[in-house]
């Protein structure tokens, strides 16, 4: 057990909404289509952060079992999320994992746009701290856009957390906290709605092509 794993949190448009606050102001329409970029881009960060880091392992952890084998997910190895709520669906990949790999770090597609400088040092800061606490980066929203760790969590510690809300990392650290210390990483912005958009659209385009096409996409919404 001397490889890393990253496990991308996705849901498959075909079976499950996605987006669904973003599409209550630009369209449903617009909103598949951006989480199809997300997607694409996220996924180029993922292979580059595996070209960096020759020990890494990337998955896709689906919320659908039935859209396990589709084409979409071709990139990575698929894994099923589980069955009920966000806490249990983390919970359960992350120990699941955890089983095969000395740390697993979970992200998801809501935040295409990060630069991978900064998932690579996060994947080496998890490595160097996976016996004694956690990584987390977490959202100006209050939620979070990366988790690793090399320690066993309960259930509880996730399920006790109120996700969605403003302050789903702050009760995810006081679950951690209790573990292990926490490594935090710079602050960072997910998508959900048009103003997250909007800030996306700001950014500049000194990226990889696949967050650049998406970079450009949200310029062009305006």
């Amino acid at each position: 057990m001397n490889r890393s794993v990253l496990a991308i949190f996705v849901k498959s448009p075909e079976f499950s909404p996605v987006k669904t606050r973003l599409a209550a102001s630009i369209g449903q329409e617009k909103a598949v289509h951006f989480y199809e970029l997300a997607l694409s881009a996220t996924a180029a960060v993922a292979r580059e952060a595996r070209r960096h880091l020759t020990d890494l392992d990337v998955v896709w952890a689906v919320a659908e079992k039935e859209s396990l084998s589709l084409p979409r997910w071709n990139q990575f190895p698929t894994v099923f999320q589980g069955d009920g709520g966000l806490g249990e669906r983390l919970h359960h990949v992350y120990e699941s994992l955890l089983q095969k790999y000395a740390t697993v770090s979970l992200i998801g597609a809501d935040s295409p746009h990060i630069d991978i400088d900064r998932l690579v040092n996060a994947l080496v800061c998890t490595r160097n701290h996976r016996e004694v606490g956690f990584v987390l980066g977490t959202t100006d929203d209050g939620g979070f856009y990366y988790f690793g760790g090399g320690l066993s969590l309960s259930r509880e510690t996730w399920t006790s957390v109120e996700y969605s809300s403003h302050s789903t990392a702050v009760d995810l650290s006081d679950g951690l906290e209790i573990i292990g210390p926490i490594e935090h990483l710079a602050k960072d912005f997910d998508i959900d709605v048009l103003e997250d958009l909007r800030r996306l659209s700001g950014l500049e385009r000194r990226k990889i092509p696949e967050q650049i096409a998406l970079i450009d996409w949200a310029r062009k919404l305006e």
